[in-house]
């Protein structure tokens, strides 16, 4: 009873050096085996007759490893050799109880846990309900591992149920910290004004609201499939459809989830701004608006016409401008235009950031004017720059721009 006792105590601690061997058993349940059996064989007098130590193994064998029969035991130099033979096999079945979701996510939870499944039932298809006396710890941490792997995020209990013809292996799951708290969606757009788009976060906070709740840790693992689902609700959109509006969504997997998502009309550009200037008595408040026509004459290469008017709110002077540029690469743009009632031709480029990012934009003319903008984007609706014009008096201000 002595030696049981300790092989019981050490039975999950840190493996030694310890030469003992167990066959016979699943690879995840041998380790724990072995130890059990070192604490043993160590506590055994060595003085004593090889064959009296090794009866003595296989009688605490067959106490301690219920459900198994002692198949051969044996020295294979210093090594201790115990092979094990389970008495019986039982027909295990696997179910899952987990809380009730709704779709998508309910078939992304049997997609997981029918994984989950297969390899738990490879790991204890050929394990005797009677060994559960001794193995149930090893199996829990056995559980831990294919959780952590196929539904991360979820904690596990198991319940046995004894049944005619079998047994049934239950696995309880429940969502471990941390949770998802709040989805927090974010809407741009360089081809949008925020007036058409600003309801997406609405939509997306009410169409999202079941991830609320769920582990970060499994909402990680379905990032893609969430942003693709979240995409597929602002399909309904109207102006989805009218202005052929490109939906790009990427998630980003936390207590406050951040969902950003991008806006980009394959066919239009339409800005609207009102503007105000600090630090400069040449310049007054002013309003602009841009529209243009897109065309892609090569993949990912888009090309726009567009037309741009500026109203200075002081006098109501107005400045219009015509245009054609086009993008290289994404959130850059190289053009020309042409200004009234100065009729000048100016050559511009653009790089434009997302929300909480700089951008900066240019403008040169024909006759060595130069006029540029190196700012930053607060939210979705305000920019602060760093102006600069050299057709000012004072050339340097800070721009403070509504987007609407």
């Amino acid at each position: 009873m002595v030696l049981v006792a300790a092989a019981l105590l050490l039975q999950f601690a840190s493996p030694s050096e310890a030469g003992v061997r167990v066959e016979g058993l699943p690879p995840w349940l041998s380790g724990a085996a072995a130890r059990s059996m070192e604490a043993v064989w160590t506590q055994i007098d060595p003085q004593k007759e090889e064959t009296d130590r090794l009866e003595i193994v296989r009688l605490v064998s067959l106490r301690l490893f219920e459900g198994y029969d002692v198949g051969g035991i044996g020295l294979e130099g210093q090594d201790l050799v115990l092979s094990l033979k389970s008495k019986s096999r039982t027909e295990w079945r696997i179910e899952a109880g987990f809380p009730a979701l709704s779709r998508p996510l309910s078939d992304w939870m049997q997609e997981d846990w029918e994984r989950a499944r297969e390899a738990l039932d490879l790991r204890i298809r050929d394990l005797p309900l009677e060994a559960l006396a001794w193995a149930d710890s090893a199996l829990r941490k056995e559980v831990e591992r294919i959780l952590e792997a196929e539904i991360p995020g979820w904690q596990g209990s198991l319940i046995v149920r004894v049944e005619e013809g079998g047994s049934t292996l239950k696995v309880g799951l429940v969502p471990a910290q941390p949770l998802v708290l709040a989805v927090n969606p974010k809407s741009t757009s360089s081809s949008l004004p925020s007036l058409v788009h600003s309801g997406v976060k609405d939509d997306l906070m009410a169409g999202l609201s079941s991830l609320i709740g769920l582990p970060v840790a499994w909402v990680a693992k379905h990032e893609k499939q969430v942003a693709d689902w979240a995409s597929s609700q602002l399909q309904d959109e109207t102006f989805v459809e009218n202005l052929k509006v490109d939906i790009r969504v990427v998630l980003k997997a936390q207590p406050v989830t951040d969902l950003s998502v991008r806006m980009e009309s394959r066919r239009y550009t339409i800005w609207a701004w009102v503007a105000g200037y600090a630090g400069t008595s040449d310049r007054y408040p002013e309003a602009g608006i841009h529209l243009g026509r897109k065309a892609q004459i090569f993949p990912r290469w888009d090309v726009e016409l567009y037309g741009e008017s500026l109203l200075y709110l002081n006098d109501w002077d107005l400045e219009t401008r015509l245009g054609i540029r086009w993008s290289p690469w994404d959130r850059i743009w190289l053009g020309a235009e042409r200004s009234w009632p100065d009729e000048a031709t100016w050559w511009r480029a653009w790089f434009d950031g997302p929300v909480r990012s700089p951008y900066v934009w240019i403008r040169t003319s024909d006759e060595g004017e130069v006029n540029f903008g190196v700012g930053y984007r607060l939210n979705e609706n305000l920019s602060i720059e760093l102006h600069y014009d050299s057709r000012d008096e004072n050339p340097s201000s800070v721009r403070l721009v509504g987007n609407l």
